[in-house]
């Protein structure tokens, strides 16, 4: 009995370390569901040192039925699909390796960059740089929050940041990569 025990627990451990248990969430294996949920992206362009708002859109993530990537997709407010936009994503630790936003021949946004994991979902955030394969001048930062964040609230909460200060993380995010010394942005345009 003693036997069967142990190789009962060893082969439960085994799966959850190749991510074959538990949602793909194994230490060696599996996706990371870090990045799912939907999230509010936003573009900015970079005018003098004033970055201002160039587009946004509400994208939803899940795990693919796989397990081994996702599944991307523009939303409206309601959640529901908007069927003129493709989006493809591709993440691994930590790392943005892609997000795609492609809608006909009016742009296609390939957005790149790190995801800075907080204590909390509303902490959670996206940053990056994006470029527009339809217009090689049409380049700036990106970054993303979830879409029910604390962040987009305009007030503070014991459970997460006002808008102010999120203004002030993503300047010095843009400071940090661009090596900029004093960059300005004003996102109360968010909260209309």
């Amino acid at each position: 009995m003693k036997k069967a025990s142990f190789f009962i627990v060893l082969g439960l451990a085994v799966l959850l370390l190749f991510g074959c248990a538990g949602g793909g969430g194994g230490l060696l294996g599996g996706i990371s569901e870090k990045p799912v949920d939907t999230w509010f992206v936003e573009l900015l362009d970079k005018y003098v040192s004033q970055y201002e708002r160039k587009a946004h859109f509400l994208i939803k993530i899940s795990v693919n039925a796989t397990n081994d990537g996702y599944d991307a997709m523009a939303v409206d407010v309601e959640g529901e699909e908007l069927q003129d936009i493709e989006v493809t994503f591709d993440f691994d630790k930590d790392k943005v390796k892609e997000l795609k936003i492609k809608k006909g021949n009016e742009y296609e946004y390939i957005l790149t960059g790190e995801f800075y994991d907080g204590d909390s979902k509303p902490k959670d955030l996206m940053f990056g740089s994006y470029t527009n394969s339809k217009d090689s001048n049409d380049k700036g930062v990106w970054f993303a929050v979830r879409k029910d964040s604390s962040y987009l609230t305009g007030v503070s909460t014991d459970e997460g940041y006002s808008l102010e200060e999120l203004e002030d993380i993503i300047k010095r995010l843009i400071e940090e990569t661009t090596h900029e010394r004093s960059v300005e942005i004003d996102l109360s345009e968010l909260m209309k």
